[in-house]
């Protein structure tokens, strides 16, 4: 299936398989293909905490407003923004290890990494803030495609308490909530949705 058949087919389905198990291995080779995805200066600021303890997941539920997915899905998945990411340190050692691999030279290695220092050094956090949500959102987007494509269903979820969220999964500082993903095997189809047509959402030159 195409990456457009599979855009004009997803659906967001909150009812799930209980019995179906999405192995972690198969959740690792999601993300791991996920997080190839267009990140702002390399610093891959995006983390993936995955939920599969049903403990945890109960306690979960009154956190997301007991939308039922929580518990019924194979797999919740926690996208983060790491704020650590911007720090010099991290900036420098992941072009160092882009210079060992051979993929640039020395020169070029030193540029990058200047370049993406000076460009966060005097961001505010509400700017850095949208740097994790946009990185986070494009990895999100390929997690959801690349689960499509292996059979599996999910659903976005931005409703639930990021405070209570942050003290269930004990979440540090330092780290940005972005959406939970639920993931599994659907039992019921999601509903379809009304889009805008292309010319309401298209502008040419100027709005």
């Amino acid at each position: 299936m195409s990456v457009r058949e599979m855009l004009l087919k997803r659906r967001s389905v909150r009812h799930y398989d209980v019995d179906y198990q999405v192995s972690i291995e198969t959740l690792s080779s999601l993300i791991e293909a996920a997080a190839k995805s267009p990140n702002g200066n390399n610093i891959q600021a995006t983390r993936y905490l995955v939920i599969n303890d049903p403990i945890l997941r109960n306690q979960m539920l009154p956190v997301a407003f007991n939308q039922q997915q929580v518990t019924e899905a194979s797999a919740l998945i926690l996208i983060l923004g790491d704020y650590k990411a911007f720090e010099k340190e991290n900036i420098i050692r992941i072009h160092e290890q882009g210079y060992q691999a051979g993929y640039f030279t020395d020169q070029l290695r030193d540029y990058l990494a200047s370049a993406a220092i000076d460009y966060y050094a005097n961001k505010s956090l509400e700017e850095l803030k949208i740097e994790l949500v946009r990185d986070a959102s494009l990895a999100a987007m390929s997690f959801i495609l690349l689960a499509n494509e292996a059979g599996l269903e999910t659903i976005t979820m931005s409703g639930y308490n990021s405070y209570l969220l942050k003290k269930v999964l004990k979440i540090p500082d330092g780290f940005l909530d972005i959406m939970l993903i639920a993931v599994g095997k659907g039992v019921k189809s999601g509903h379809q949705t009304v889009r805008h047509e292309v010319n309401e959402i298209v502008y040419l030159n100027t709005i």
